[in-house]
């Protein structure tokens, strides 16, 4: 095992950040474009940009356009702490849109491509946007109908370089860089503008992100300069200290929102922070592909997309028995091999990238696990050629599944961080992962559990205030000034979090015994049956779900099998960049197959539960849970009172019928 003390980190008392230590995003981005100028920063698939640069821009490239587009929005009015909106998925140009309104001292109030018109007016006018970045027509077209509705919004910027339009409301990304070449070639304007840019300092605000809303309006997350810059530089610390740093050389692919603090921290400003080169998916749905192509050296993920992966791969072996024994006869060496990395001490697994794991492996069992490992590297190839490891976020992940790609080989470090703390503020050590944990404090991150078990964060990576919320804000911090997450926790004698769920979240029964929701709902993570789940059981006397089987599995065995249901209720979703069936009729879910492998399901969930936790009625659905019918959020958390308010009657009916 690793000789270093990873529950004494250097930092555990040193939590606050010297100011003097620390850059600004803007100047870390812009002494890194000159220090890798000829270094690739960008890599996207050309033909979503009209060939723009062939699919590959340098630092030095990125840069002089960054610098066009901010002198272009200096031109037509931006001043110093103006807000100005990016409302687009993931891509190039959303990131070259975040640095040109940092470099002239501007804020960048993020906002969902899949938000309604009600929600991105409330953002807009909340945040007082003068200028907004948007891509897409059908987004372009929603701004411009409901423009008279939002008073402060005075251009919108089309993230297209070609873009023509007659609208004075309208500006194309390629027209704003002509404005900034021109008006930089006066002397004057561009020395403004380079002591605009310089002359931002770590009190300023760099962002304003509105939270999802999961029980109400969103509120806009204030983050400053130092908010950024402390939290980048203080994981970058854990990251080195643990044998997980990142490298210059290091490639990383965005997929996710980068709207959400998650790929905005751990991919793009990672990336920049540390003269790395930024690859960006077509979509969620191309992601496999998108691996193969950039071959990325870190990714970030959500829980369900491993679950996704686990699921598909376990169905695939099923396909053939010979091949179901010989993976299973894999897994069997894989996880005895496994237990090699186990420290009893501690409780902790060696998962680090230099942990020769089969030096000290008895002769039988090596030569087992070299046919094994053989096979688990067909899995890891799905990762691309370069793949080191991820970070999952947003939810818990299954301890379970965790193992199983411990086994395989495929590195998963676990973190917390939200978006009030800028990022992740404890993350999982490779050098001593315990499955089922967040980890420990990173360097600029305190964590201490109150009394009632609610997380509770203090640090330079903190925000200050909720855009607009003085309540709000004054209700979100303990007296002495720590952040209070409502998140429920448990912590260990070594500093080691685990998550337990929301503690608004937590349903108490008639009894008076207290459920974590989250608790049942992971027992489903990985069945190859079941999508979706949601608990209920508030002031009940028993928990009871609404379950969303998983409609894809059962239409394509339905179809093998030939049985009959009615194909003209199943509507199928391709906005992902893959179908995803969302909604099929009532016939299909009364199948007796699909029945019978649900209650299966569950039977085998209750045995992991209390008595009291288990689920004694439950009722299957006939729609997947979605942002489009308004019952998850676009970081995919589920909309409690939207659902109880959807389900009503069924919930009804599940208690009224039982008598419960």
């Amino acid at each position: 095992m690793s000789n270093i003390d990873y529950f004494n980190l250097p930092w555990k008392d040193q939590w606050e950040w010297e100011r003097i230590q620390l850059p600004t995003v803007t100047k870390r981005y812009a002494d890194n474009s000159k220090t890798y100028a000829k270094k690739d920063l960008q890599l996207f698939n050309s033909a979503l940009y009209n060939g723009d640069s062939n699919g590959k821009m340098t630092w030095g490239e990125v840069y002089t356009r960054v610098e066009n587009y901010a002198c272009g929005l200096m031109s037509i009015g931006l001043e110093k702490q103006d807000m100005a909106g990016i409302m687009s998925a993931s891509g190039p140009y959303w990131t070259q849109a975040d640095m040109a309104i940092a470099c002239v001292n501007g804020v960048s109030v993020t906002i969902y491509p899949t938000l309604s018109f009600k929600e991105v007016s409330y953002i807009v006018n909340d945040s007082g946007c003068r200028f907004i970045f948007v891509r897409g027509d059908d987004i372009l077209k929603m701004v411009l109908t409901g423009f008279s509705e939002m008073p402060k919004l005075k251009t919108i910027i089309v993230m297209d370089r070609e873009y023509k339009s007659s609208d004075p409301r309208i500006i194309s990304m390629g027209d704003l860089e002509k404005l900034g070449i021109e008006w930089k070639k006066d002397s004057k304007n561009y020395d403004n503008y380079i002591a605009r840019r310089d002359g931002v300092v770590l009190d300023d605000i760099y962002t304003i992100l509105y939270t999802s809303g999961t029980t109400g309006q969103g509120k806009g997350v204030v983050l400053t300069h130092h908010n950024a810059s402390s939290r980048m530089l203080g994981v970058n610390e854990f990251f080195n200290y643990c044998g997980m740093g990142f490298k210059t050389e290091y490639t990383t692919l965005c997929f996710l929102p980068l709207a959400h603090i998650f790929d905005r921290g751990s991919c793009q400003l990672a990336a920049i922070f540390n003269g790395c080169t930024i690859a960006y998916a077509d979509s969620a749905g191309t992601l496999l592909n998108d691996l193969q192509k950039y071959n990325p050296h870190w990714i970030n993920c959500v829980p369900r997309l491993y679950e996704k992966i686990y699921i598909q791969l376990q169905q695939t072996m099923g396909e053939s028995g010979l091949k179901r024994k010989l993976f299973d006869w894999a897994l069997k060496v894989g996880e005895e091999v496994f237990m090699q990395r186990y420290d009893p001490e501690t409780d902790t697994y060696n998962m680090g990238h230099d942990f020769d794991i089969t030096g000290n492996l008895p002769l039988g069992l090596k030569l087992k696990y070299k046919i094994a490992d053989k096979l688990f590297a067909k899995v890891r190839a799905l990762f691309g050629k370069n793949f080191k490891h991820s970070f999952s976020a947003s939810a818990s992940i299954s301890p379970d599944l965790l193992k199983f790609f411990y086994i395989i080989g495929i590195r998963v470090s676990e973190g917390y961080g939200s978006t009030e703390s800028f990022n992740a503020c404890s993350n999982m050590p490779l050098l001593a992962c315990r499955p089922g944990s967040i980890g420990l404090a990173s360097n600029g991150s305190r964590l201490r559990v109150s009394e009632i078990g609610e997380l509770e964060l203090k640090g330079a990576g903190i925000f200050k205030k909720y855009w607009n919320k003085p309540e709000e804000t004054a209700e979100s911090f303990t007296a002495d000034g720590w952040f209070k997450t409502g998140d429920k926790v448990e912590v260990d004698k070594f500093g080691y979090y685990k998550i337990v769920d929301r503690i608004k979240a937590i349903i108490c029964l008639s009894s008076g015994k207290n459920v974590a929701p989250a608790k049942i709902e992971s027992l489903f993570a990985t069945s190859p049956y079941i999508e979706q789940v949601f608990t209920i059981g508030d002031e009940r006397a028993v928990i009871s779900t609404l379950i969303v089987p998983s409609l894809a599995y059962f239409k394509d065995r339905f179809d093998k099998e030939g049985i009959e249901y009615d194909k003209s209720q199943v509507v199928i979703d391709n906005s992902a960049g893959a179908p995803i069936v969302v909604k099929v009729g009532p016939d299909f879910i009364e199948k007796g197959s699909l029945r019978s492998l649900i209650a299966e399901e569950v039977a085998r969930a209750n045995k992991e539960l209390e008595g009291f936790e288990h689920i004694k009625q439950y009722t299957i659905l006939t729609e997947r849970f979605t942002e489009q019918n308004g019952m998850l959020t676009p970081t995919q958390k589920t909309k409690k009172k939207v659902i109880l308010d959807t389900y009503s009657e069924e919930i009804q009916k599940m208690y009224s019928q039982n008598q419960i």
